[in-house]
């Protein structure tokens, strides 16, 4: 059986002026919790770039993939 992944809606304006940021720092953002960002990770739903030990959200590449239509 397919699992059908639900659609969220959220109109959001993300300042790329700085292209990484923390999963804190965006669950912040976008007003949803860290868990849900999280999962979002995890599920490869939004771009990440490992710095150091830290993972970080690709805001550019979000943004950018957000503009061509593409879906999380």
């Amino acid at each position: 059986m397919d699992q059908q992944v639900p659609t969220v809606n959220i109109d959001i304006n993300i300042d790329t002026s700085v292209p990484l940021v923390h999963p804190t720092a965006f669950s912040k953002m976008i007003g949803l919790s860290d868990g849900v960002v999280g999962g979002w990770i995890d599920l490869g739903y939004l771009p990440t770039v490992k710095v150091g030990r830290y993972q970080l959200i690709n805001l550019a590449l979000l943004s950018e993939n957000l503009k061509k239509g593409k879906v999380l």
